[in-house]
């Protein structure tokens, strides 16, 4: 067969390697026909026969026998090709089941267990190759016994699991991420980077675990798992702990319906730990001098039963030489419940000088603790105090109740030096406030005193073009803080006067054409109160935080009153965030809401546009017109800080919020300018990121199109603690300008409520799927529980035609020549 396929010049490399080669007639009889293709060949041999038999006598009898010959090769010849003579070929591969690794990744992995469990004990010591006592003093992770298993410790398991079908690995928390694993022949000989994997003698790396989910969904993992049709197995890297509203049994069920089993591996101490931490502190940012502050703590117990614990709030002072002092300002005992649990603790502290502070919270060191290493966070809460009395110059066009309510509140505010500016006044009368004025500000000296301008539906009568672009000024290169309420009276006139048109440039806001608007739609009133729409994203702003859950400040800004009459403002400007919106759905322009609350940024200082009036009314509500003074005393002090972070007017960096849980990303944006106060062009501005631990990385901005001097980058917060992000500009002589910003990161609560191993959870959705509950030390026997679902699939080619080639063609012409010439030769045509 291979010389007949080479001779008629079949090209033998078209076919696979290993493949298996047949040969078969494509147009082959079948059944009654193969009798009448067997009397067709009989009836052309004899034809031939006898046509050749009554030729001429003056042919030769060894010449008509060549003819006769010659004649029949050509007809045999022709049937060949009317069958179709074909060569095909079969290709056979083996397809490999999936078998799907989770590992846990949420938070609890990282508890660092005390092994009071024998069981636990043992086990754990066995994979680490520690004894139990070694174990229980070095105390490893449950994430280092995973990394053990998969990369240090028994390779025939690994190599056993990969026999059995091919490698997939995901890591879940509260989602569920796919982790890449490699065979050992991909990585490049000169890889090093023991950090990333580590290789085992088997043929699969495994990256290293990586615990810093906020909550765990072993649910979603399996069913993740199951989405891939080839899997025939599942093994799941857990200490049981779910706490996702999904049904872990439902899961375990669908994969059982499917004859995929789930092995469960437990990790960590089936014993509760007995001990005492201290988590998720928090203070704000940005606090005032010679004003009470809270400094927030979490205090964790287990199995500690009913006792008492004393904690101290310490502030971290660094000497001249840099020794680090710690002074305790204030201590509290705190009673136990004796179930265990958590308990929320709050500091309130006044700081005596300005400047930046660090505070940490500890508490008391038991002798039966597990784990006595986190009795205060692993990092202190950094604080920037600032300076008191902030100025204030607020205007107002006439006596309305919102000035008369706002006028007495600042004025009794010791941290504010308020001059007040009623327009419409008597000449002659003495002007509100701490600081009495005699006349308007109208210079640069007389206005840049001020840290903040609250214009209360302004007269345009006293301001000229002159002024209002002092104001501009004063925002944008005196990193000043302005807000501006527009009202019933003088609103449209202010905004559509030639003399003060340009304020609002100032606003985070359009306002449209502001001529064109109904004189009766910016004078009429409303009978009816449209509640206030607030954005649930934004609750966690400084203006609108009335408590530290967010939640519960959303609930109690829909308790308020709302709106009777507001400003038609059309919608926000690019890069600014609406806090409050109009509930009235006929006032929507393209699908976007009339901005009642909006805070924004004009150079380097901040601004903010209050769209309604009627907030003196909610004094009603709160004790003492709690709710009324917060939001205004806030709004205040949100405006003031915007100089104190203005880093000597070269910029500032802010986040969305001053608080994320482990797992949030985080927006960073950084506003930076020239030594000449000219937005900061840069096709990338280049950070450090001070890390819980103290620990330094360098973060990298990049430029938001169409925002020049405005860079972003984004984290992901991996680690309990206190976060520093600091940008340094070059300033005169070689000087550096810091800027810099603060958040916290905390740790999910659910997360750090239930950590130790649940057993009886694991063992019971083992029974569920039908396998055993396994310890770490346990898997040697693993792989051969595994059902073998490997499938071998067969391809087989078309059929690669042999008659129609060059060759048989030219043998064909032959012949019927040779037989022509023949019977010329002897006159038999």
């Amino acid at each position: 067969m291979e010389l007949f396929l080479q001779w008629i010049g079949f090209d033998r490399d078209s076919i696979p390697e290993g493949a298996e080669v047949s040969f078969h007639f494509a147009n082959l009889p079948e059944s009654w026909e193969v009798f009448v293709f067997s009397a067709i060949v009989l009836l052309i041999g004899w034809s031939i026969f006898k046509l050749y038999h009554k030729e001429n006598d003056a042919c030769p009898a060894l010449a008509k026998r060549v003819l006769a010959l010659i004649r029949m090769t050509v007809c045999l010849f022709l049937l060949f090709v009317f069958l179709e003579p074909s060569l095909s070929y079969t290709k056979s591969r083996s397809l490999r089941p999936v078998i799907t690794l989770l590992r846990d990744s949420s938070e609890s992995m990282n508890t660092k267990d005390r092994y009071v469990d024998d069981v636990s004990a043992n086990s754990a010591a066995s994979v680490m190759g520690l004894t139990v006592e070694g174990l229980r003093s070095g105390k490893p992770s449950r994430v280092d016994v995973v990394n053990r298993i998969l990369n240090g410790g028994d390779s025939k398991f690994i190599d056993q699991l990969s026999k059995k079908g091919r490698m997939q690995v995901f890591d879940f928390s509260d989602r569920v991420t796919e982790v890449d694993v490699q065979e050992k022949n991909e990585l490049v000989e000169n890889a090093s980077d023991e950090s990333t994997a580590e290789l085992n003698e088997g043929q699969i790396i495994f990256p290293h675990l990586e615990a810093n989910g906020p909550g765990t969904d072993i649910s979603g993992a399996i069913r993740e798992a199951l989405t891939e049709k080839l899997t025939s197995s599942v093994i799941v890297f857990t200490d049981g702990q779910h706490n996702s509203s999904s049904e872990v049994d439902d899961a375990v069920s669908s994969a059982k319906k499917r004859n995929v089993p789930v092995f469960f591996i437990g990790l960590g101490d089936s014993d509760r730990p007995q001990n005492i931490s201290v988590t998720n502190l928090y203070a704000d940012p940005q606090v005032w001098n010679n004003d009470p502050f809270q400094i927030q703590a979490v205090l964790r117990a287990e199995g500690i039963g009913e006792e008492s614990v004393k904690l101290d709030l310490i502030e971290i002072i660094e000497s001249d030489d840099g020794e680090l002092i710690e002074k305790i300002i204030e201590s509290m005992d705190v009673e136990l419940a004796p179930e265990g649990g958590q308990v929320k603790i709050d500091f309130l502290h006044t700081p005596k000088s300005p400047g930046p502070k660090r505070f940490t919270v500890r508490s008391t060191i038991l002798d039966e603790e597990s784990n006595k290493d986190d009795n205060q966070p692993p990092s202190p809460v950094r604080v920037q105090v600032l300076d008191d009395n902030a100025r204030v110059l607020m205007i107002s066009g006439g006596p309305s109740w919102e000035y008369r309510a706002l006028a007495r509140l600042l004025n009794r505010e010791k941290m504010i030096n308020l001059s007040c500016w009623l327009q419409s006044l008597d000449e002659g009368r003495l002007q509100q406030g701490n600081t009495p004025i005699e006349r308007i500000p109208s210079t640069r000296e007389e206005l840049f005193k001020y840290d903040v301008i609250i214009m209360l539906d302004p007269d345009p009568r006293e301001f000229d073009v002159e002024l209002i672009s002092l104001y501009k000024k004063f925002v944008r290169e005196h990193s000043g803080g302005l807000l501006y309420m527009p009202g019933p009276v003088f609103g449209g006139r202010f905004l559509m006067d030639a003399q003060t048109a340009e304020i609002s440039d100032l606003l985070p806001v359009r306002l449209g054409d502001v001529g064109s608007m109904e004189v009766d739609g910016l004078l009429s009133s409303n009978d009816r109160e449209w509640p206030l729409a607030i954005v649930a994203a934004n609750t966690d702003q400084p203006i609108m935080r009335f408590y530290n859950d967010p939640q519960k400040t959303l609930m109690q800004w829909k308790k308020l009153p709302g709106t009777y009459w507001s400003f038609p403002a059309l919608e926000p400007k690019p890069a600014t965030r609406v806090l409050i919106e109009h509930s009235d759905p006929t006032l929507r322009r393209k699908e976007v809401a009339r901005p009642l609350l909006v805070t924004g940024q004009y150079g380097s200082g901040r601004t903010t546009y209050l769209g309604f009036d009627g907030t003196w009314r909610w004094r009603t509500k709160g004790l003492d017109a709690e709710f009324f003074k917060r939001f205004w005393i806030q709004t205040t002090r949100y405006l003031v800080e915007g100089r104190s972070l203005a880093g000597k007017r070269r910029g500032m960096i802010e986040t969305e919020r001053f608080r994320y849980q482990i797992g949030d990303r985080i927006k960073i944006n950084a506003r930076l300018k020239e030594k000449n106060f000219e937005w900061l062009i840069a096709e990338e501005v280049k950070g450090k990121l001070m890390l819980p631990g103290e620990d330094t990385s360098e973060i990298s901005f990049a430029p938001l199109n169409g925002q020049p001097g405005v860079y972003e980058a984004t984290i992901v917060a991996a680690k309990e603690g206190s976060y520093s992000v600091i940008v340094e500009l070059p300033g005169e002589g070689g000087d550096k300008i810091k800027i810099d910003s603060n958040f916290t990161v905390t740790l999910p609560l659910k997360e750090i409520k239930d950590t130790w191993l649940d057993r009886n959870k694991l063992m019971g959705l083992a029974k569920l799927s039908g396998t055993t509950y396994l310890n770490p030390d346990n898997l040697k026997d693993l792989p051969s529980r595994i059902p073998d679902m490997t499938r071998m699939l067969a391809f087989e080619s078309p059929p690669y035609p042999l008659w129609d080639n060059r060759v048989l063609f030219i043998i064909l012409v032959t012949l019927l020549i040779v037989e022509w010439s023949l019977r010329k030769k002897y006159k038999l045509l």
